[in-house]
């Protein structure tokens, strides 16, 4: 409930008016104890109102004010996030255009440069299947005489065990490096298909 002033001319004098807890309509020449925490309005001798006061803040108003100028600058702060990201995205898109501009004049030269490259590693890999045929070709003779030659020495069969593990460690390796051609291959053609998006967008954003 506002508190109400009352400006008697000539001179002024001011009489409160006010309402307490309990409904009861009060009057005086002085303001009540509780005058601080409350709206002022002062009317004129005629009832016009002249000045408003406004009631301090409560608690719970500073509370509220507080959690609005914390929504603010959470809110700043996002749109700021917002706008360095889109600021990092279009200067990635500019470096990207660059850089597809120094490597290739057009989409045909991605292509024969992707053709290139895996030819290299089909190449690569084709040596390796042989290398590991070559290699499973000469265990499986050692096997062979280890079965056929159960009656050597042991001299003699600790050597074709030793030539048996030498050739299965050469024979994984064959295959981890086989392995990882056939990613390079992957990785490749991945590659050349990123570039020939991006060059096509790039120019069809450049076209008037």
């Amino acid at each position: 409930m506002p508190l109400v002033v009352l400006l008697i001319p000539p001179v002024d004098a001011r009489i409160y008016r006010w309402v307490d807890d309990a409904g009861v309509v009060h009057y005086s020449t002085t303001p009540p104890p509780s005058a601080a925490d409350r709206e002022l309005r002062i009317l004129d001798a005629e009832g016009r109102q002249r000045h408003v006061r406004p009631a301090p803040p409560t608690a719970a108003d500073r509370e509220r004010e507080a959690e609005a100028r914390e929504r603010e600058r959470q809110e700043a702060k996002q749109r700021e996030q917002e706008q360095a990201r889109l600021q990092a995205e279009a200067a990635a898109r500019q470096a990207r255009a660059r850089q597809l501009r120094a490597a290739y004049a057009n989409i045909d030269e991605i292509k024969q440069q992707r053709d290139r490259r895996l030819a290299m590693v089909e190449t690569t890999l084709m040596l390796s299947e042989r290398q590991e045929s070559t290699l499973q070709s000469e265990l499986e003779r050692i096997a062979a005489q280890m079965r056929n030659n159960a009656q050597v020495d042991e001299a003699t069969m600790q050597r074709y065990r030793d030539e048996l593990a030498d050739l299965e460690s050469r024979i994984h390796r064959e295959w981890a490096f086989q392995r990882r051609q056939r990613e390079v291959h992957a990785e490749i053609m991945a590659s050349a298909e990123e570039d020939i998006r991006d060059f096509e967008q790039m120019m069809t954003q450049a076209q008037p």
